[in-house]
C-alpha cells in the first residue's frame, strides 16, 4: 500500500472583511502520497493558493485557519508556532511561489539566498560549492558566475529556476509549486515542467502542482483535485478525470479546451463569473452556472459521493453524468 505523507482534513481559512468572514478554503480534504505528484487545479480565485499556504502556515492577518488539520507525516502542523515551523518550512516542505521577482529578495544575490535555506551544519565555502551545484542542477549554465547575480540580472525563466533551486536546497520531502509557469512563454514553461518533473523522480519527493492548465496537469500529475469557490468538487486520477470527468464544473473545463483536429471551431466556455466568496450562492457553489442544475442543488452543499474506485464527486446529478444512455456530462453541454 501506497505511504500518505500528507493529509489535509476538513480545512477551512478566511479572509476577515469588515464583521464578515470569506471562505477561501471552505471544508478542504484530500491526501498526497509519498512520491506523488497531486494537483490542484480550477479557475482564478477558487482556493488553490490560500490551500498551499495553509499548509505550509503562510496565513497572516486578516486570514486565519479557522479549523482543519494538515498532518504531515502523521503530525498535525496546523497550529504550529513560528518557531516549531522553522524546522519544517523550508526544510521538510519547500515552496515555489508565482512571481519570482515577488519572492526573491532584489538586494541580496541568488548565491546568498541559496545558501540561506541550506543546512547550517555546513561551512560557508561548502556552502557555496552547494548552491552552484543546485543551480547546476536547475538548469542554469556557468553557476559559479552566474550566482553572483541580483534577480534582476536575471531572465524570467532564469528567475524560476532559481527559485526552484532555493526551495530545493534543503532536500524537502513535500514541494509546494503555486503555478510555477504562469508568467513564461510555452517554451520555458514545458522546460520547468520537465525539469520539476526530473528532480521529483531523483529525488523521491511529494508535490502539490497549483494550476488553472489542464494541459500543464496533464503532463506533470498522478492525481487532480479540481477546486471552485473553496471546495473541492472532483478527485481522481488524471486519466479518469480527463476520460471521465463526472462535475459538470470538470466538464465546462473540458469543453474549454482546443482540441486538436478541429480548426476554426469555437470553443465552448462556461457561462457566467465565479462567485463573490463573500455572498456565496446557497448549496451547490456552481449551481448558477450550471446547465443542470435544479431545485435540489441550491438545497445544501453536496457531499462527496465515490463514483468509481478512487473517483469522487460534489454533484446531485450522476444519472446526467455517468455516461448513461451513451451520453456524458461533457457530450451533452
Amino acid at each position: 500500500m501506497s505511504e500518505i505523507l500528507l493529509e489535509v482534513k476538513n480545512l477551512r481559512t478566511y479572509f476577515k472583511s469588515g464583521r464578515d468572514k470569506v471562505y477561501a478554503v471552505d471544508g478542504v480534504n484530500f491526501t498526497v502520497e509519498k512520491g506523488e505528484v497531486f494537483g490542484l487545479i480550477g479557475e482564478s480565485g477558487c482556493g488553490k493558493s490560500a490551500t498551499c499556504r495553509s499548509i505550509i502556515g503562510l496565513i497572516h492577518p486578516p486570514a486565519k485557519i479557522e479549523s482543519g488539520e494538515v498532518i504531515y507525516k502523521g503530525r498535525d502542523i496546523a497550529g504550529l508556532s513560528g518557531r516549531e515551523w522553522e524546522e519544517i518550512r523550508g526544510k521538510e516542505i519547500g515552496m515555489i511561489f508565482q512571481e519570482p521577482m515577488d519572492t526573491l529578495n532584489p538586494v541580496m544575490k541568488i548565491k546568498d539566498q541559496i545558501c540561506d535555506a541550506i543546512s547550517d551544519a555546513m561551512t560557508d565555502e561548502e556552502k557555496t560549492r552547494k548552491a552552484a551545484e543546485i543551480l547546476r542542477t536547475v538548469g542554469i549554465a556557468s553557476p559559479e558566475k552566474r550566482m553572483e547575480a541580483f534577480p534582476h540580472e536575471y531572465s524570467g525563466g532564469m528567475r524560476q529556476r532559481a527559485m526552484i533551486a532555493i526551495a530545493l536546497a534543503a532536500k524537502p520531502s513535500l514541494l509546494l509549486a503555486d503555478e510555477p509557469t504562469t508568467a513564461l512563454d510555452v517554451t520555458i514553461q514545458t522546460q520547468i515542467i520537465k525539469l520539476l518533473s526530473d528532480l521529483k523522480k531523483a529525488m523521491g519527493m511529494s508535490m502539490i502542482l497549483v494550476t488553472h492548465d489542464l494541459g500543464v496537469a496533464a503532463q506533470t500529475c498522478d492525481r487532480v483535485a479540481v477546486m471552485y469557490a473553496g471546495n473541492i468538487m472532483e478527485t481522481a486520477d488524471i486519466y479518469t478525470i480527463f476520460d471521465s470527468p463526472s462535475h459538470p464544473y470538470t466538464c465546462g473545463l473540458m469543453m474549454s479546451l482546443p482540441k486538436t483536429g478541429q480548426k476554426n471551431k469555437k470553443l465552448t466556455p462556461i457561462k457566467g463569473n465565479p462567485p463573490n466568496l463573500s455572498d456565496k450562492p446557497k448549496g451547490c457553489p456552481f449551481s448558477p452556472r450550471c446547465d443542470f442544475s435544479d431545485s435540489l442543488c441550491v438545497k445544501g452543499l453536496p457531499e462527496m459521493a465515490e463514483i468509481s474506485t478512487g473517483h469522487f464527486s460534489r454533484c446531485l446529478r450522476p444519472e446526467v453524468l455517468s455516461g448513461k444512455a451513451g451520453v456524458t456530462g461533457c457530450d451533452s453541454r
